[in-house]
């Protein structure tokens, strides 16, 4: 008793309607948009990032240090985080200016303090870091992907309604042929 083993495995096809067919293609596009979001995303983190590092260059080619004055007393609060005070200072195009820095220890009014000055004359703004370059570059390539993804799902989502409602009319339409003949209402003799 020999059986014959076929070299290949037989698939067992059911017919597919033409809905289910436009659904698996517009499937297999939708997983293609996807790979091409995931690719969107890393150019958008990409590019957040060089512009991020340029931030940086720019600030550090324009960032100056003047020397201020005191206008407040920084009182001692103790060993502990710097607090804000009052500084005049003249920024590097010759126009005076009063900004707040931070200063710890117990200084009084009119004391000169070294004071950073961004390239548009401001004194207390941090300047950027890498870490807020990889920061923008983590948002960026997130806001492109969870955008992408949100769109994708809702695109198949609308795919799945619309195929089910052509499914559901279809087969009532062809229930309404097979039913009569199936209950034996449509075969009785007059």
């Amino acid at each position: 008793m020999s059986q014959h083993i076929p070299d290949r495995p037989t698939v067992d096809r059911l017919p597919r309607r033409r809905s289910d067919q436009v659904q698996r293609v517009v499937g297999w596009l939708l997983v293609l948009a996807g790979l091409l979001t995931v690719v969107l995303a890393v150019v958008a983190a990409s590019a957040a990032y060089d512009a991020g590092l340029d931030r940086i260059k720019q600030d550090a080619a324009t960032r100056t240090t003047v020397v201020g004055v005191l206008l407040d007393d920084a009182p001692p609060i103790g060993p502990g985080p710097s607090r804000p005070t009052r500084v005049s200072y003249v920024d590097q195009a010759g126009r005076p200016q009063v900004g707040q820095v931070p200063v710890t220890g117990n200084l009084i009014a009119g004391t000169p303090v070294r004071v950073e000055v961004n390239g548009n004359g401001r004194v207390g703004i941090e300047p950027p870091t890498r870490g807020d370059a990889v920061f923008s570059a983590v948002a960026a390539g997130t806001a492109v992907t969870l955008g992408g993804i949100l769109l994708l799902v809702f695109a198949w989502m609308g795919v799945r309604a619309v195929v089910l409602a052509r499914n559901c009319t279809a087969w009532e339409r062809q229930w309404r042929l097979v039913e009569p003949q199936w209950s034996g209402r449509g075969t009785a003799a007059p």
